[in-house]
């Protein structure tokens, strides 16, 4: 009897929703929006977002030539709140990016970045070539609250998910010491070694939330060591994906709180 092993292939997507680039002053000034789109698609990422401090022009760009470059982009950012927590937006598209971008100009302090300290801040064009360096001080928190900016991402039919939440710094844990059960948040994200060690996968929940994990790559040697799999690729979707988030918010909790 004959077995057809290719009947039982199954098409994994792989899936990254927290990448830096070159304007995160933390990141490698090597991290342009071309580079990681052709990085992410020669490790076979299937989906991914540029979440960049407090700054929306590089992701806006990578989803400007997503299509070019054969990669599904999720447009995306990572703010900092009033609390210094930082929170994941995700969008269906640049415009409402574009319109938190606005916000979030108006909120931050009107500092200058110490590139000696902070790092460098470059803006790159759609071929990869540094066309400026952005000078104003993106790692500062913004004037405004968590739950203010939460309300605000969904106001503009976005997705909001406090980044890292048991990193010691910069998280919803260190910053306010809990996690509310009531809070908005659409999902919760945990670093990839939670993830890892807690053996997470898509579709689990954290005290009511579901859990993502992204890579937070800074350095081009990070894309592509971690993703998050799935094996339904309407995923792809952002609304889909919304959708699927929004399905298991608030299931019987399959995990402790932290």
């Amino acid at each position: 009897m004959g077995y057809c092993i290719n009947c039982w292939r199954v098409t994994l997507i792989k899936i990254d929703l927290h990448i830096h680039s070159a304007l995160s002053a933390c990141a490698d000034d090597e991290m342009s929006p071309s580079f990681i789109l052709t990085e992410a698609l020669e490790k076979g990422l299937n989906l991914i977002s540029i979440t960049d401090h407090n700054t929306i022009s590089h992701s806006v760009l990578a989803c400007s030539i997503s299509n070019k470059k054969g990669i599904k982009v999720i447009p995306g950012v990572e703010v900092t709140s009033r609390e210094e927590v930082h929170l994941l937006a995700f969008f269906d598209d640049t415009s409402a990016l574009v319109e938190l971008g606005n916000l979030i100009e108006k909120l931050l302090p009107n500092v200058e970045n110490k590139p000696d300290f902070f790092g460098y801040q470059v803006i790159y064009d759609q071929d990869g070539e540094i066309v400026d360096l952005d000078k104003r001080l993106r790692q500062a928190a913004v004037n405004m609250s968590l739950d203010k900016l939460v309300d605000e991402i969904h106001r503009l039919e976005g997705i909001a998910i406090p980044a890292h939440i048991d990193k010691n710094k910069f998280s919803l844990i260190s910053q306010l010491g809990f996690l509310d059960k009531e809070a908005a948040f659409d999902a919760v994200e945990v670093s990839k070694y939670k993830w890892n060690k807690n053996n997470y996968k898509l579709g689990d929940t954290l005290s009511g939330f579901p859990v993502i994990c992204g890579s937070d790559s800074h350095h081009p040697d990070d894309i592509g060591l971690f993703y998050m799999k799935s094996d339904d690729d309407k995923l792809l979707d952002y609304q889909f994906f919304k959708k699927y988030l929004a399905e298991r918010k608030n299931e019987n909790h399959r995990r402790p709180l932290i």
